[in-house]
C-alpha cells in the first residue's frame, strides 16, 4: 500500500465536506466538472482530495513498461497486417475489416492510456485502451490542482507538452493543411468527453471547431457540419463500433455511411481505425498464443515481464479474469480465484466474445473520502501520447474498476 497525504486529519465529516467542496469549484473552473457522478439515483464521490506518494523508482518503472507495452501492441499492429487473415478473432464487425485492415502512414493510435497493475510480484498490464482513452483532464488538470493544494510537484506536468507534439506529428502524418479544419467531436450530452475533447483542443495549434456527434451530417457523397462545412479531419471521443449502431431519425443507416466515407478517404478520423484494431484484448490472447511466431526473443522477454498469459479459453487456468473482447468500463468482467467467483458484472456486453486473462490480484490502497478513509484496490492508467509516457492516473475501487472507481492524484515527494 502506498502512503498517502490527507488535507484533513483527523477526519471529521463536516469539516471534510466543506474542504472538498472548495477544492471541486477549483478543478471545475479549470475544466475538469465530474468530481462526483451521478449513478443509482445518488451523486457518487470521483475525486478524492487525497495525495499519494509513490516512488519515483515505481514511476520510472511504469514508464519503461509503458514504452516497452507500446512497441509490443505496435509490432502486434504489425504482424496482424501480414496475416490479415486473424483479424476474425478480433471480436469486431466484418464490416469494418476493410478499413481496419487498410495500410496508412499513421501511428496505430495517438492517444493510449495502459491500465497496470503494480504490486509486490511485479508489474503486469492488464489491457490497452487505444481507440477513446480518457482520464486525461483527470491526470494533466486536476492532479495539477490537487499538487498545488498539498503544495507538492506534479509529475504530469508535461503531459500538456506531449500533447502539442503529438499534434505535430499527427498535422505531418494526415496532411493536414495551415487552411483545413479540424473538428473535434462526441456525444455533446456525455460531460466527461465534451470536456477532454475541449481540453485536447485548447493544445491543437491549427484551426480547429467543435461538432456535436448528434450534429453532424452524413451525406450521400461526404460529411458536413449542419452549417454545410465539410469535414475532411475529424478527430472523435466516440467508438468507432457505435457508429455502425447510428440510425437518422428516419430510420437510415447514416453510421455505415460514415464508414463507408472512411474508407473512401472522405473523411480521415483521429484516433486512426488501427486505434480500434488494437482495443479489442483479443490482442492479448493473440500476443500470448504467438509469443514464439512472431516476437524476437527481447520482445518474448518484455512479454513475460508485464504481459499476463490470455487464453481463448479458460482450460488452462484456475484462476482468471474473464473480459469481453470489446467491454468498457468494467462491463462483463467476471473474477474467478481456484474456481470461486470474486466479482463478476452481468449487466452488459453478455452478447460478445470472451478471452480469459491469469488472475493478478491488485493491492489494497487507502484514501480519504466523504465517508472517511476508504481502502479498495489501486489501478495505474498510464498515457501514452503519439508513443511517450506521458503521465498516470490512479484509480481506486472494487476489485473490477469501473467508471465509479475513484480518481487519486499522486506526487513523487
Amino acid at each position: 500500500m502506498l502512503p498517502y497525504q490527507s488535507l484533513t486529519e483527523p477526519f471529521e465529516a463536516d469539516a471534510y465536506l466543506k474542504r472538498w467542496l472548495d477544492l471541486e469549484r477549483k478543478v471545475s473552473a479549470k475544466g475538469f466538472t465530474w468530481a462526483t457522478l451521478y449513478e443509482n439515483y445518488e451523486d457518487n464521490q470521483y475525486m478524492s482530495d487525497s495525495l499519494l506518494v509513490v516512488p519515483p523508482s515505481l514511476v520510472r518503472e511504469v514508464e519503461n513498461a509503458s514504452r516497452a507495452v507500446n512497441d509490443i501492441f505496435a509490432k502486434t499492429h504489425e504482424q496482424i497486417l501480414k496475416d490479415r487473415s486473424i483479424i476474425h478473432k478480433t471480436g469486431i464487425s466484418v464490416f469494418l475489416w476493410d478499413l481496419l485492415l487498410a495500410e496508412n502512414k499513421t501511428a496505430f493510435s495517438y492517444f493510449v492510456r495502459y491500465d497496470f497493475i503494480a504490486s509486490a510480484n511485479g508489474l503486469k498490464v492488464l489491457e490497452g485502451n487505444t481507440d477513446t482513452p480518457v482520464g486525461l483532464v483527470e491526470a494533466a488538470v486536476a492532479q495539477d490542482v490537487l499538487c498545488q493544494e498539498h503544495r507538492s510537484t506534479n509529475p504530469n506536468a508535461q503531459i500538456g507538452a506531449n500533447i502539442k507534439n503529438a499534434w505535430n506529428q499527427i498535422i505531418r502524418d494526415y496532411n493536414i493543411g495551415s487552411t483545413d479544419t479540424l473538428y473535434f467531436t462526441c456525444a455533446d450530452w456525455h460531460d466527461e468527453d465534451k470536456q477532454t475533447v475541449r481540453y485536447l483542443m485548447s493544445l491543437y495549434p491549427q484551426q480547429a471547431k467543435y461538432v456535436p456527434l448528434e450534429e453532424i451530417v452524413v451525406g450521400e457523397e461526404d460529411v458536413q457540419t449542419q452549417e454545410g462545412e465539410r469535414i475532411d479531419f475529424l478527430y472523435r471521443l466516440y467508438p468507432l463500433e457505435y457508429f455502425l449502431e447510428e440510425k437518422s431519425g428516419t430510420g437510415e443507416l447514416i453510421g455505415e455511411r460514415f464508414i463507408v466515407h472512411m474508407m473512401n478517404d472522405k473523411v480521415k478520423v483521429i484516433n486512426p481505425p488501427s486505434a480500434l484494431l488494437m482495443q479489442s484484448k483479443a490482442i492479448l490472447s493473440l500476443i500470448t498464443e504467438k509469443k514464439q511466431e512472431w516476437y524476437t526473443r527481447s520482445e518474448q522477454a518484455i512479454i513475460d515481464q508485464y504481459f499476463l498469459p490470455t487464453y481463448d479459453t479458460a482450460s488452462s487456468l484456475q484462476s482468471y479474469v474473464k473480459k469481453p473482447v470489446l467491454g468498457r468500463e468494467g462491463g462483463g468482467i467476471q473474477i474467478v480465484s481456484d474456481g470461486n467467483v470474486l466479482d463478476e458484472d452481468v449487466d452488459y456486453y453478455q452478447n460478445q466474445s470472451v478471452v480469459f486473462q491469469e488472475y493478478f490480484p491488485m493491492p489494497d490502497q487507502t484514501i480519504d473520502t466523504w465517508d472517511g478513509p476508504y481502502t479498495g484496490k489501486l489501478l495505474i492508467g498510464s498515457h501514452v501520447i503519439n508513443g511517450q509516457p506521458s503521465g498516470l492516473f490512479f484509480r481506486v475501487g472494487g476489485m473490477i474498476t469501473g467508471n465509479l472507481s475513484m480518481f487519486v492524484a499522486y506526487t513523487t515527494r
